[in-house]
């Protein structure tokens, strides 16, 4: 049985009375119709916070999300604080990147270019096979879609340099002229999905660096830009930060994934942050972020210890009998203000 309005709250679980919010079933049919039907697919993005009044209400609410986003067409990745390191960035776009179909965007990439360029082509995307088809030769064929897609790809500014590369890199492999062989373009995917390669073997790719703190929150934009214009979907972020409040860790035997020191949960409400002030830059993504409700009010682990992310989630002004789901912290089956 679904738990109350406000049942949490009280001395008996430490939250005061007071205030309101959306049951669950509501928000998410507001999510579909407002945002991934509409808002998300035309290219927008959005970072929301979410309150879950219990267990029950969180697992309804993240089954729900997976739920509407395949619904919508939309891929659906989930990152979980005690699975994921969410104080880096890096570990969040790689868990990201490891759920992309980088073989169907880059066909997709393909098949866009060959159109471009006067020479549809069908299933067989290499140069021989659209030069067969299309009887032309395959050296014009193959300088006129190596044209196009350094204009498309490299021109691209918006996106970060060392994503178009890898990204040219993987189209140039599927053309199967031999200027990217299998075993380049097989450490590129890997450096892509943030998996251990030899950086010596991403020289000819004109790729020096790997994917860490420094570089990943412009490859996640990247990727979630690309994505949006290559196969008009949007894509949905399930993060999932309840971890935090765990204040002890429990025994030896009894733990599993990750834990968090004060240090780090601040790095982590600085990942957050970050993200939320990327959402103009950010390119047909929902982010959903599931916070334990002693989050909201703790001042040693939860938001008022890292003003500078609460100040830009929670609302100075709310009306206590009617939910705003277009709040950026939306309660789910809780209520967390006092009321005078």
């Amino acid at each position: 049985m679904t738990e109350p309005l406000g049942s949490r709250s009280g001395s008996g679980s430490g939250l005061p009375l007071g205030g309101t919010g959306l049951t669950c079933e509501d928000y998410l049919d507001f999510l579909a119709a407002d945002y991934l039907d509409t808002y998300i697919r035309a290219g927008g993005a959005a970072v929301r916070f979410v309150v879950a009044g219990n267990d029950d209400v969180a697992r309804r609410w993240h089954a729900g999300l997976a739920d509407i986003a395949s619904a919508q067409d939309c891929l659906y990745v989930a990152v979980d604080a005690a699975e994921t390191k969410m104080a880096m960035v890096d570990q969040i776009y790689a868990t990201v990147a490891r759920q992309i179909d980088w073989d169907d965007l880059v066909r997709r990439i393909l098949r866009t270019a060959w159109t471009d360029i006067g020479l549809p082509a069908g299933d067989a995307l290499t140069v021989s096979a659209v030069a067969a088809v299309q009887q032309v030769d395959p050296r014009e064929a193959a300088r006129s879609i190596r044209r196009q897609l350094e204009t498309t790809l490299l021109g691209d500014t918006t996106l970060a340099r060392e994503f178009r590369l890898a990204v040219l890199r993987l189209c140039q492999a599927e053309l199967g002229t031999g200027d990217v062989i299998d075993t380049e373009k097989a450490a590129v995917l890997a450096w892509l999905r943030v998996e251990p390669v030899p950086l010596v073997a991403l020289r000819s790719a004109s790729i020096y660096s790997r994917v860490g703190r420094h570089n990943a929150r412009a490859l996640l934009l990247s990727l979630a830009a690309w994505r949006q214009q290559t196969s008009a979907s949007g894509l949905v972020i399930d993060i999932d930060i309840e971890r935090l409040a765990v204040t002890r860790r429990p025994p030896v035997e009894q733990r599993s994934g990750f834990y968090y020191t004060k240090a780090a949960i601040l790095d982590v409400y600085e990942v957050l942050r970050q993200l939320i002030d990327a959402a103009d830059a950010l390119r047909g993504v929902l982010i959903a972020v599931t916070i334990a409700p002693e989050l909201v009010t703790d001042e040693v682990r939860g938001l008022p210890a890292y003003s500078a992310l609460q100040l830009r989630i929670v609302d100075e002004v709310r009306d206590k009998r009617r939910a705003n789901p277009y709040a950026a912290l939306v309660r789910l089956e809780t209520r967390l203000e006092v009321v005078p």
